[in-house]
């Protein structure tokens, strides 16, 4: 899969939990919430850290 590195753990989580609800439900309540963790830990991760700053230039705009 082409995924970012910090999802796989979340993607590992996420096959385990809808293998588990065809194979052994019973298993899928406990997979679920680890899969919920993975995927909130893996969302938290994915934010950029640069610092953006748009300042406009309108020297060479004429409103005529």
């Amino acid at each position: 899969a082409d995924v970012p590195f910090y999802f796989l753990p979340c993607l590992i989580a996420g096959l385990a939990y809808y293998i588990a609800i065809k194979r052994t439900p019973m298993m899928a309540p406990g997979l679920k919430t680890i899969y919920d963790e993975e995927f909130i830990r893996a969302l938290s991760t994915d934010q950029e850290r640069a610092s953006f700053f748009i300042a406009p230039n309108f020297r060479g705009y004429n409103t005529a």
